[in-house]
C-alpha cells in the first residue's frame, strides 16, 4: 500500500512523534510510506534515517501557498497514493485541497478535543470538510469532537490510541546522570515532573500551585517543568490555542512571585525527557484538554505513577481510579501525586501492563492497516487479503 502523510511541521510535538513512529513502523511491513511536511524546521529528520520512509520537505510562505498545493497535487497525480493521511490543521487543509477529484482516499486526524478554530480556520474548514472520506482520532474524546466537527458517520471516525516504542523508550531513558543532583544539588531528593508546552490548555497556573503546595508541604519534594513550545516558525500569526506569548509571560511572573527558585525549576525544551521522567518519583499533568499525551505513556512504560486532571480518555488509561483527580485543585492533585509515589511499585507495574496491551506502536499500525484497508482501491486490498 502506498500511503502519503501531510503534515503542518516535523517539529518536536506529539502528533509529530507518533507519525514518525507509525510511519516507520507500516514501511517496515512492506508499505510505501512519504511524509510531506509544509515547514521546514523538522528536527524530527534525524529519527526518520536509516527507515525506508521518504520525508519532502516544503517550506509554505503564506497559510494558502498555492505553490505549494501544485507540487503536493502534482507528487499525489504521479506517485497516486493509495491513501493520504493529514496530520494538524494545515496538513488536513492542503490534503483535503490537494488531492480533490482524484479520486485517492483522503483521511484526517483528531489529536485534541473541545478547542476553538479561528474564523479563518472555520471558513477553511466548512469549505472543505466534506472531502475528508474519514477521520481518524487519538481518542474517543476527539472521536465524539470530530463526528461534530466534520458532521461524518460514527463508522468513518475511527480510534487508534498512541502507540510507544517499548524498547526504544526503555533504551533513551538509560543515563550515568543523576538529575536530581544535576537540577537541585541533592540526589535524596523526592522529584515529580510534568512536561509539556507553556500554554492554556496545560494550564501551567495550576501546575504551579500544585509545584507549591507538594513543596510546601514537605520540603523534601522538588519539582521540574519540562519543555516549552519555542515562537512558531513561518511568516503568519499562529493559532492562539497552539502559542500565546502573553500566557507564557502571565506564567513566568506566577513563577517568580512564588520564591520557589531552588526547588521548583523550568528545565526548558529538552531531547533527553525518557532519561529525566524515568528517575522522577511521579509525573503529573494539569491540562484541561488534549489529546493522548506522549509523556503519560512513556512514563506508563518507565514504571513512573501518573497523577493528572480529568481531561479525554485519561480515565480509560490510568489504572486507579484515584490517580484521576476530579477537582481542579491543587490540593487534591498534590496528594495523588504524594499517594504515587507511596504505592509506587503496585501502580507502576498495572500501567506498565496496560501500555504493552494496548498502546505499542505495533497495536496502532495494525488498528491503522485495518483503518486504511476500508478506503483503500479494492484492488489494494485484495493484494493485503
Amino acid at each position: 500500500m502506498k500511503i502519503l502523510y501531510v503534515i503542518s511541521e516535523l517539529t518536536l510535538g506529539g502528533a509529530q512523534k507518533q507519525l514518525v513512529e507509525l510511519a516507520k513502523q507500516l514501511a517496515s511491513r512492506g508499505h510505501e510510506v512519504r511524509i510531506y511536511t509544509l515547514n521546514d524546521d523538522v528536527p524530527r529528520r534525524a529519527e526518520l534515517a536509516g527507515s525506508p520512509v521518504e520525508l519532502i520537505v516544503d517550506q509554505k510562505q503564506s497559510r494558502l501557498d498555492l505553490a505549494v498545493l501544485r507540487r503536493l497535487r502534482a507528487l499525489l497525480l504521479r506517485w497516486r497514493p493509495d491513501i493520504v493521511h493529514g496530520f494538524l490543521f494545515d496538513g488536513h487543509l492542503y490534503s483535503r485541497l490537494a488531492a480533490a477529484g482524484t479520486g485517492i482516499a483522503v483521511l484526517n486526524s483528531e489529536r485534541s478535543h473541545n478547542y476553538r478554530l479561528t474564523p479563518v480556520q472555520r471558513f477553511a474548514h466548512h469549505m472543505t470538510k466534506s472531502l475528508a472520506r474519514g477521520v481518524v482520532a487519538n481518542t474517543h474524546a476527539g472521536a465524539a469532537f470530530a463526528r461534530r466537527l466534520f458532521g461524518l458517520p460514527a463508522d468513518d471516525v475511527h480510534v487508534v490510541w498512541n502507540g510507544v516504542r517499548v524498547d526504544e523508550i526503555e533504551r533513551s531513558a538509560r543515563t550515568a546522570l543523576d538529575y536530581k543532583f544535576r537540577f537541585f544539588g541533592d540526589a535524596r531528593v523526592k522529584l515529580a515532573c510534568l512536561v509539556g508546552a507553556i500554554k492554556p490548555a496545560k494550564d501551567y497556573h495550576l501546575a504551579l500551585a500544585t509545584a507549591a503546595r507538594l513543596v510546601e508541604s514537605d520540603p523534601a519534594w522538588r519539582v521540574l517543568f519540562v519543555g516549552d513550545r519555542l515562537a512558531a516558525a513561518g511568516r503568519y500569526r499562529a493559532n492562539p490555542e497552539s502559542d500565546t506569548g502573553g500566557y507564557k509571560a502571565a506564567v513566568l511572573k506566577h513563577y517568580d512571585g512564588l520564591g520557589l527558585e531552588d526547588r521548583i525549576k523550568f528545565a526548558g525544551l529538552r531531547t533527553d525527557v525518557p532519561a529525566i521522567v524515568r528517575q522522577c518519583d511521579a509525573l503529573y499533568v494539569t491540562s484541561e484538554h488534549e489529546g493522548f499525551p506522549n509523556v503519560v505513556l512513556e512514563a506508563m512504560t518507565l514504571g513512573v505513577p501518573v497523577a493528572s486532571t480529568e481531561y479525554s480518555d485519561i480515565r480509560r488509561i490510568l489504572p486507579c481510579e484515584w490517580q484521576v483527580v476530579s477537582a481542579r485543585s491543587a490540593e487534591s492533585l498534590a496528594d495523588a501525586i504524594r499517594r504515587a509515589r507511596d504505592e509506587r511499585e503496585s501502580v507502576a507495574a498495572r500501567q506498565r501492563q496496560w501500555v504493552l496491551a494496548n498502546a505499542t506502536v505495533e497495536i496502532a499500525a495494525t488498528s491503522l492497516e485495518r483503518i486504511y484497508e476500508k478506503y483503500a482501491p479494492p484492488e489494494i486490498c485484495a493484494q493485503l487479503a
